[in-house]
Parts: structure tokens; sequence; C-alpha cells
């Protein structure tokens, strides 16, 4: 019900075909332990650098259970203070400005907090809870406003999804396929999504994301860009809990290419009824259109 209610869509979670589909299977079903990995932002970073040498991160200044601990000197300046744990968890502190009393009781109801529960997203489950400091990546002065988001399916962009800051605060988005070729919205979506320039590292940035994903059957990988250097952001396990993309053509692409197959839960032997399941859900894969006989 809450899938439906969030998407729209009827699921169909025990023979999954469509994007929203495969994403509850995979709440249900799919528990890679890796998902733990992904879900942790500080041991998603330690991955990434290690996998790829080249990228480069926001560097973390401070990290504990306690937001009282952190150095004042810390909170002095420009930074971003996160939960490990959680999306979206996330406090901009400039020039010092900060309300440490709001701070430590906003971080603390972090700490009490199990991620991801109510929609099922249970790779959280095994992200180590903890409050980090991170510098905050500026460019002219300001926090850096545009990300880029790989999604890759069994090692191959299926689209891009561009997003940045205007100067009011405003968010404005933007697709593009594999190739960084625009994808224009479904009329009717909105000023919010405009054409945005792609930077002339993308292909380096999309051979980065395709090999820090090469180990998932599905992964949406992050990135900043400044001045050449390509900045790891995180990784997504349950982007937008699962909830289809505005532009259907790229949702449908996706779903499609994302073949389940190479799923954990399917490439790792199973117990009980799940090996039972598995096995019928393999021969089903097997009857779809497309996939290889």
């Amino acid at each position: 019900m809450r899938t439906f209610n969030h998407s729209g869509m009827l699921p169909h979670p025990a023979r999954p075909s469509t994007y929203v589909d495969k994403f509850l299977w995979r709440k249900i079903f799919d528990h890679n332990p890796f998902f733990a990995t992904a879900c942790d932002k500080l041991a998603s970073k330690a991955y990434a650098l290690s996998t790829c040498p080249e990228l480069r991160s926001a560097k973390v200044l401070w990290s504990g259970r306690n937001a009282r601990e952190i150095p004042a000197e810390l909170l002095a300046g420009d930074v971003v203070v996160k939960a490990n744990h959680g999306c979206r968890w996330n406090i901009m502190i400039r020039n010092g400005r900060v309300d440490k009393a709001k701070l430590t009781r906003r971080t603390s109801r972090w700490m009490r907090r199990r991620y991801g529960r109510k929609f099922g997203e249970w790779g959280y489950k095994g992200a180590e809870r903890k409050v980090f400091v991170e510098e905050m990546l500026l460019e002219d002065g300001q926090p850096i406003r545009l990300e880029y988001k790989f999604h890759v399916s069994n090692g191959t962009t299926a689209y891009v999804y561009a997003a940045r800051r205007d100067e009011h605060g405003n968010e404005q988005k933007c697709h593009f396929d594999r190739d960084g070729i625009y994808a224009p919205p479904p009329d009717g979506s909105g000023k919010q999504w405009v054409l945005i320039d792609l930077p002339a590292s993308f292909v380096r940035m999309r051979a980065i994301a395709e090999t820090l994903t090469a180990i998932f059957d599905h992964m949406r990988c992050d990135f900043y860009e400044k001045n050449g250097d390509i900045f790891f952001s995180e990784f997504s396990v349950y982007p937008l809990s699962g909830k289809g993309i505005i532009n259907t053509r790229l949702r449908d692409l996706c779903g499609e290419n994302w073949d389940l197959r190479q799923s954990w839960f399917l490439t790792t032997p199973q117990r009980g009824w799940r090996r039972l399941y598995a096995a019928a859900l393999r021969r089903w894969l097997e009857t779809l259109p497309g996939k290889p006989a």
C-alpha cells in the first residue's frame, strides 16, 4: 500500500518487471550485505576512494556519536554536519553561524532513529549510527550547487539526473541519457526542469560511476565537479525510495536494463522457501522478452 500511495502504480513484488516493482522487490528480498556499506556515508566514501584513487571527496573533519564533542573550532567556518546512517539529515553551517543547542537536539534525534524503517529501506539498518563534520565544498564562495546522479544498471548507465540550486535556493533539474544527450521532460512538468550544461569531465565521470557500481545489479552514484576534479558524494540504494521518475521513457529504460538475475538474491544460494522462490523467479525471468534463453 505504501508503494502504491508513493508511486501511483500497482506493484507486483513477486514477479517484478517495472522500475517500481524492482525497488519494492529489492526491499523485500534482496538484502545484499554490501548495501549496508552503500548506505553508510563514511564507509561508502572509503570504498569509493580505494576503488578509484583519482576521485576526491569532501574531507571528514570529525566523527562521533555525540555532537557535544565536536571541537568548537570546526564549527567556526563553513562545514556540513551529517548523519552517517540517514538521507537528507544534514545541517549547513556558514561562517560559523550555528545554534549549538538546536544542533545538539537535532543530531540527538538522528542518533535515536533508524532511517528507512517506514518504507522498508533495509540497507540503512547496517549503517553505523554516527554524526560527522565534513568540509563544505565551495565554488565562488558559495556551496557547490550542481550535482550529477548516475543511475547504473548492471554496469551500464541508464540515465543521468543533474540537479542544482539557483541563487534563490530553488532546485533546477535535468535528465540526460547515457551519452549525455538531453532528455526533455514530459509536457507540463514545471519550470524547475531546465537544460543544464554537462561538464567536460562527463565521460570520465560516467566511467567512474560504472566502475564503482559494477558490484551491484543497480545503483545510483552521485558526484560533484569542481575545477575539473570529480568529487564522490554518495550512493543511493533506494533513490526516492523507488518512486518512479517523472520521465517515463527513462524510467522504463532503467527498468528494462536492470537485470535482477545479477542481484545478490539470485546469485547467492538461498535456503528454505527463499531457495524455491529464487528458482521459480529465475525461470520466469528467462521467459521475459529480450532475455537470452
